[in-house]
């Protein structure tokens, strides 16, 4: 089976993403290949080796990328004769599904990584007409991977669950560099300083009380967004993966503010290091993190009050075992061979082909 995975954008939980699936499934005996579509400014984002084909294309907006991705998919398809074309985010399935491309007979395979009309994103008439067009596309996908229970209701709701498979994500352990890294006194927020991700609401309610706060991001969509540090705030910037997995071993807890999220791999990553998570009820973070076991889950539409609540309750714990059940909780429900088998089913499924 030759597999390739396209992409518009790398940046974030797809680039981790990539890395966890395509390498499981290079190693996969009845894997004869894997290749992968992906802009030339973010293929840093990506460490495989030279085993995965990589077929580029320039652009730095969105725009420019799209084109030149329309443009690069024809010569990528003809050189790697791929059996399943695994098409990730909403404007990568907009271009192989809009298009009138030749895939070659092979299953398309689309995976949103986030309903781009999640109520908690978009409203209103925008809303529906996305709603339209996604239904519209789903004629072209052969399967549709939803990330989480919470992003396989909205498709289900929208008329879409009929080739809808739920595949959680995954991250790859890295144990064995963790053992015996101690906590230290301080919460930990990742991400991006953009709307999604909540950090203006988690800023302005941080105050002198809460503790230290270090913070590894930036921003990326909202590129207007500036944070000046508070006393008790840390403004990291962005991490190498190794600086970054040492930091959130060490962290009490990661917080996770966001507005709304497909999944919420970051989670993840702290799971895989025993380190609680306190988030908000929004998107899929609710179904991830078990509240009072695994972390705190607040309410982001009463967001100070009962953020400042979940501190108080997470202070008041049994840290040490909340981050036990983290660690447990990874190991049973998150590890990248599970969910690559449940992939591999998914791509051998072609007599369910509708396309």
């Amino acid at each position: 089976m030759k597999i390739m995975h396209v992409c518009e954008t790398v940046t974030g939980g797809i680039a981790t993403y990539l890395n966890n699936v395509a390498g499981e499934q290079l190693r996969h005996p009845d894997v004869s290949g894997v290749s992968l579509v992906l802009p030339a400014a973010q293929r840093e984002e990506i460490a495989l080796g030279a085993a995965v084909r990589i077929h580029d294309f320039p652009g730095e907006s969105r725009p420019q990328r799209l084109r030149h991705l329309a443009a690069c998919l024809s010569a990528a398809l003809a050189a790697e004769t791929p059996d399943v074309v695994h098409v990730h985010s909403t404007f990568a399935g907009l271009v192989c599904r809009l298009l009138p491309l030749s895939l070659r007979g092979a299953k398309l395979v689309y995976q949103p990584h986030g309903v781009a009309f999640d109520p908690h994103r978009v409203g209103g008439l925008k809303r529906r007409g996305i709603q339209w067009v996604e239904r519209a596309l789903y004629a072209r996908s052969d399967a549709v991977v939803a990330i989480s229970e919470y992003e396989q209701t909205l498709l289900n709701e929208a008329g879409m669950g009929e080739r809808t498979l739920l595949i959680k994500n995954c991250v790859r352990d890295t144990r064995d560099s963790r053992v015996g890294a101690a906590k230290e006194d301080f919460y930990l927020f990742i991400g991006r300083f953009d709307r999604q991700k909540g950090f203006d609401r988690l800023y302005a309610s941080w105050g002198e009380a809460h503790g230290e706060l270090q913070v590894v991001g930036g921003s990326v969509v909202d590129a207007g967004a500036a944070f000046a540090p508070k006393q008790n705030m840390q403004m990291l910037g962005w991490l190498d993966n190794a600086s970054l997995d040492g930091l959130i071993a060490r962290a009490k807890a990661l917080i996770v503010p966001s507005r709304w999220e497909g999944f919420g791999l970051v989670v993840l990553e702290a799971y895989r290091n025993a380190t609680p998570v306190i988030c908000s009820n929004r998107g899929a973070l609710p179904e991830l993190v078990r509240d009072g076991e695994t972390g705190q889950v607040f309410d982001f539409d009463d967001f100070t009050p009962s953020l400042n609540a979940a501190l108080a309750r997470f202070e008041a714990s049994d840290r040490e075992a909340m981050g036990r059940r983290c660690r447990e909780c990874y190991e049973r429900e998150f590890s990248p061979a599970s969910m690559n088998a449940a992939l591999l089913k998914l791509y051998r499924a072609s007599e369910q082909c509708y396309v």
